[in-house]
């Protein structure tokens, strides 16, 4: 790798830490943001949703404006518009001001990380591209390990904006390093047209539909207002290929639909994070239910999985080369099939030293399987489709790990219904478990899904 090149690929690296602080860091401000704006939970929650719901809605449109516009013009508007946020969030006078900024920054990071992913895996030879996910991966989970802790540091320091101020100042820094180091790209040969129509449709499909899975536990599965939004996110899915169909440069180019290959990874980004999600979740209330252990400590609990994951990501872009992806995807998720099964019949009485195993094996299998993926979807398809096929493969991503942990809690919400305070614990466990039977099954589904991958097309795919 020339050096021009790894200075491009460092520079990613540090825009993608940024995201990954913002995105997990927030969790752990709820409770001081909501004593300084004397807001109810309810609302100071979306300081957390709404920029996962951002973040997934618009990361389609991201990677393909920067397929139509040049990666590195979006990545610097998307660090200006991410920077602009975090000043939002950092100046805030209120509580509605502070969920504003915190869309805005979803979009910002929206527009940004599928551009990272297309200009990484595009800046180096193709026996490189393995490496340079998992480079990036491992920025983006390092940013999401470290930033809950970062914020329980400027918590104990008594101020919440501290955390934005630091986020404003990383921002800041991502965007300096991104002018000076990444390189102009070569303009299209063909010029295309933003799909404003297709834009609008999926942005609103998908929003819907996240909106419902995120607002489904308090509202109630069965309520008719839940089942209106998922009866208009149906219809909104169901109109979008109508909307394409007549677009003359349709947001998901249909070549890329036609494509095997690439349709075949794109599962692979999905099919295991729901076991992923349901853990960084549900663990932790797991360890203070039914173990009785304090906050700090459950949050140490799974840091095993957390620092594996970020750790992990490195070694397996190293490995995607000389071993390829079909074996490290059939590897990845037998392993994480087998830690979620171990889950699905586990008991308290094993203790701490029954989860650990369970969370190793779904963190190495995760290890072996994301960046993988991500870098096979990209090798899917040619280089002036990588910023789409990265948008839709973290897209995938969130939405497949939304609808795992909706299943999750309707599961376990059913598991408790009608117990009493004594036996909650105990439900809480055997919902676990059941949600768990969820998880492997999709698990199982992903083995299959890696099994029929023909390696040979994974090549500078046609699309």
């Amino acid at each position: 790798m020339h050096k021009d090149a790894k200075l491009t690929i460092a520079a990613l690296i540090v825009a993608s830490l940024t995201i990954g602080t913002d995105f997990t860091g927030a969790l752990l401000l709820v409770t001081p943001i909501e004593q300084d704006f004397a807001a109810d939970i309810t609302t100071t929650q979306w300081v957390l949703n709404i920029y996962a719901l951002m973040f997934g809605v618009f990361m389609v449109t991201g990677g393909r404006l920067g397929d139509i516009y040049g990666h590195r013009r979006l990545i610097l508007l998307g660090l200006a518009v991410f920077l602009a946020a975090s000043v939002g969030c950092l100046a805030a006078p209120s509580i509605g001001w502070l969920i504003g900024s915190r869309a805005v920054q979803g979009i910002g990071a929206a527009l940004l990380w599928p551009c990272i992913v297309a200009l990484g895996s595009t800046s180096v030879a193709e026996d490189k591209r393995g490496l340079v996910m998992g480079l990036l991966m491992g920025g983006i989970t390092t940013g999401n390990v470290g930033g809950p802790l970062l914020a329980g540091v400027v918590t104990w320091l008594g101020d919440w904006r501290l955390f934005f101020l630091i986020n404003t100042a990383m921002s800041a820094l991502s965007m300096l390093l991104a002018w000076r180091f990444l390189q102009r790209e070569t303009p299209g040969k063909v010029a295309e047209r933003v799909d404003a129509g297709g834009i609008a449709v999926l942005g609103l499909a998908l929003l819907t539909l996240l909106y419902a899975l995120d607002v489904g536990a308090d509202w109630g599965w069965t309520a008719p207002a839940l089942i209106g939004l998922l009866a208009a996110s149906a219809v909104l899915f169901a109109v979008f290929p109508v909307v394409e169909a007549r677009a003359k440069d349709p947001l998901l180019p249909p070549s890329l639909m036609r494509n095997r290959e690439f349709l075949l990874t794109l599962s692979m980004n999905g099919l295991l994070i729901p076991a992923l999600f349901i853990a960084f979740l549900y663990f932790p209330q797991y360890l203070q239910r039914t173990m009785g252990w304090s906050v700090l400590a459950a949050a140490f609990g799974v840091l095993p999985l957390m620092v594996l994951l970020a750790v992990g990501s490195v070694l397996g872009g190293r490995l995607y080369a000389p071993f390829g992806p079909k074996r490290l995807l059939l590897t990845g998720y037998s392993l994480v099939t087998l830690g979620a099964a171990t889950i699905a019949v586990f008991k308290p009485s094993w203790g701490f030293a029954g989860l650990l195993p369970a969370m190793l094996l779904m963190g190495l299998g995760a290890t072996l399987c994301v960046s993988t993926a991500g870098t096979a979807a990209v090798s899917a398809v040619p280089p002036a489709r990588a910023g789409v096929a990265g948008g839709l493969s973290f897209m995938v991503h969130l939405c497949l790990g939304a609808l795992g942990v909706a299943g999750a809690t309707a599961i376990m919400n059913a598991a408790t219904v009608g117990s009493t305070a004594a036996q909650a614990d105990q439900a809480f466990a055997v919902g676990l478990r059941h949600a768990y039977w969820l998880a492997t099954a999709l698990a199982v589904i992903g083995i299959a899904a890696a099994a029929a991958i023909d390696e040979k097309k994974l090549q500078g795919g046609k699309g």
